[in-house]
C-alpha cells in the first residue's frame, strides 16, 4: 500500500521548501510501504531527499515525472529542437530516479491530442520509449506509462487504452522493463470499464494507482482529472468500483498474498479534513472494500 506524493500535498510542486518537508514527512509513516514521487532541482535538497528514500524501510518506491511540464512539451514532438529538450529533462530525472534508488519511473506521452495523432507521432513516441527503457535499464529501473484521457481534460495523445497496450507490446519485443502504470481515476474519463480495462492491462501491469475523477457536474472544484479522495460526493469511484477493482486485481493474480501487487492512493485532500485525516479516511474505505471482496488480510486499521 502507498501514497502518492505530490497529489496528497499538491503545493510541492511549486514550493520546494514545502516539498522537501512533506516528503520526508511521508518518509516517516508506518500505514504505508511504498510511495510515488519525484525530487526538486535544488541539489543540497535533492541530495538530502535521495539520500532519506535510500535508507526508508520502504519497497519499490517510484519516481514519476510531475515536474516534466508535458502540457507545454511532448514526448512525441516532431521537432528536433524540442526532442533534444525533452531528453535533456528527462535524461535529469532519470538520473534522480537513480540517486534515490527508484524502482519505477513513470511516464505520460502528453500532447498533441489523440484526435492530432498520427503515425509520423506514433513513431517518435516509441522511440523515445525505446530510448527511455535503455537508459534505464542500465539502473535496473523499470520505464511505467501512464494512459491518460484522451479528449476529457488532460486529452493526451495515449490516450486510448489499446493504444497504450500496442506501444507498450511493441516495445516490449525490444526491452524487459517496460510496463503499464493503471490509474483508476483516469479509467472512467477514457469511458472505459473498470474490469475489462484491468484485464486487457495484466499482461504488462506494473502499478496500479487508486483514486477518484467528476464528470458530471462542470460546476465543480474537481470536474476532469483533478483526483478527489475516495469518497468524494459525485465521484465515479466509490465503495461499488473499488469492490469491482480489488476483486478484478485479485482474480488476475495482481493481489496475491504471496506476490502483492503495488496499490497507490493518489488523492488530494478531502474538503474539511487535514491530509493525514485523508489517508485515514480512504484506508477504512478500501479496508470496507476488502472486507467485501473475502480477501484474508486487510490494510491495517491505523488511527491517528
Amino acid at each position: 500500500m502507498g501514497l502518492v506524493h505530490h497529489m496528497l500535498y499538491p503545493r510541492c510542486t511549486v514550493d520546494e521548501e514545502y516539498h522537501e518537508a512533506t516528503l520526508m514527512k511521508l518518509l516517516q509513516r508506518t500505514d504505508i510501504e511504498t510511495l510515488d514521487c519525484c525530487l526538486p532541482y535544488s541539489s543540497e535538497r535533492e541530495s538530502r531527499l535521495a539520500t532519506a528514500i535510500r535508507g526508508c524501510a520502504y519497497e519499490r518506491v517510484t519516481f514519476a515525472i510531475h515536474l516534466f511540464p508535458l502540457r507545454k512539451f511532448s514526448l512525441s514532438t516532431l521537432i528536433s529542437a524540442e526532442r533534444s529538450q525533452v531528453k535533456t529533462l528527462i535524461r535529469e530525472m532519470v538520473n534522480q530516479a537513480a540517486r534515490m534508488g527508484a524502482y519505477g519511473f513513470i511516464f505520460a506521452s502528453g500532447g498533441p491530442p489523440f484526435r492530432e495523432l498520427t503515425n509520423k507521432h506514433r513513431n517518435s513516441f516509441y522511440d523515445f520509449t525505446c530510448w527511455l527503457c535503455e537508459i534505464l535499464e542500465t539502473h535496473g529501473i523499470i520505464a511505467m506509462l501512464e494512459p491518460f484521457d484522451y479528449d476529457f481534460d488532460k486529452c493526451f495523445a495515449y490516450g486510448p487504452l489499446d493504444e497504450n497496450l500496442e506501444l507498450v507490446d511493441r516495445v516490449g519485443a525490444k526491452f524487459n522493463n517496460i510496463g503499464i502504470e493503471l490509474d483508476v481515476a483516469h479509467l472512467p474519463l477514457m469511458r472505459e470499464d473498470l474490469d475489462s480495462a484491468i484485464r486487457r492491462s495484466q499482461k504488462w501491469l506494473k502499478r496500479v494507482h487508486l483514486g477518484n475523477c467528476v464528470m458530471n457536474d462542470k460546476t465543480d472544484p474537481c470536474y476532469g482529472d483533478k483526483h478527489p479522495a475516495l469518497g468524494y460526493p459525485g465521484g465515479e469511484i466509490g465503495e461499488a468500483e473499488l469492490v469491482k477493482i480489488l476483486s478484478t486485481l485479485t482474480e488476475i493474480g495482481y493481489l496475491q498474498k504471496e506476490s502483492r501487487g503495488d496499490l497507490v492512493l493518489e488523492v488530494n485532500p478531502l474538503p474539511g479534513l487535514s491530509e493525514d485525516e485523508t489517508v485515514v479516511e480512504n484506508m477504512h474505505r478500501l479496508n470496507d472494500a476488502w472486507a467485501k471482496v473475502n480477501l484474508r488480510e486487510s490494510i491495517p486499521d491505523v488511527r491517528r
